[in-house]
Parts: structure tokens; C-alpha cells; sequence
């Protein structure tokens, strides 16, 4: 498989993220909100979930050491990542 670019993989990723809680990616009138990611909570089971496919994702796509994978979901998840519900 060749390395995809970085951007490809964050739009990916964004769309399965939103597809796990129903919605549909790319949308301009939901995401052009302020704090569009406040707006919609899952579970942490479900975080979980989509965690362990995005370590297997990006493991498939890029040559980067599991501490860096755990780093960069991280920092995708503090970005862009639903509230858990609590």
C-alpha cells in the first residue's frame, strides 16, 4: 500500500468519525459552526471503537512507531474529536 498523504488520512478519518454517530462528511453547514465538535457526544465504548480503527488505519498507511500513532490520534481527538457523554 503506498503512504497517503497526511491530509487525505485527517479527511478519512473525519469522515469515519462522523459517520459513527450518524451524520455525513464533508458538511459546510454543520462544521462552519462555531465549536462544531461540542455539539455532538458518544460513548466512551464507542471513542474506544473508533480509537482501535484509527490505530489500525493510520498503523496500515504510515511508518510511524505505535507511541507516534497514539500521539497523532490524540491530537486529532483533542481537535476535532465528539464530547463523551458522561
Amino acid at each position: 500500500m503506498y503512504n497517503i498523504k497526511y491530509k487525505e488520512a485527517c479527511e478519512i478519518c473525519l469522515k469515519e468519525m462522523f459517520k459513527r454517530v450518524g451524520k455525513k462528511y464533508p458538511d459546510k453547514n454543520f462544521t462552519s459552526q462555531k465549536n462544531w465538535y461540542n455539539k455532538i457526544t458518544w460513548t466512551k465504548e464507542e471513542e474506544f471503537k473508533f480509537v482501535k480503527w484509527m490505530q489500525k488505519y493510520l498503523k496500515k498507511n504510515f511508518y510511524w512507531t505505535k507511541k507516534a500513532i497514539d500521539s497523532e490520534i490524540g491530537m486529532f481527538l483533542l481537535m476535532w474529536g465528539w464530547r463523551t457523554k458522561k
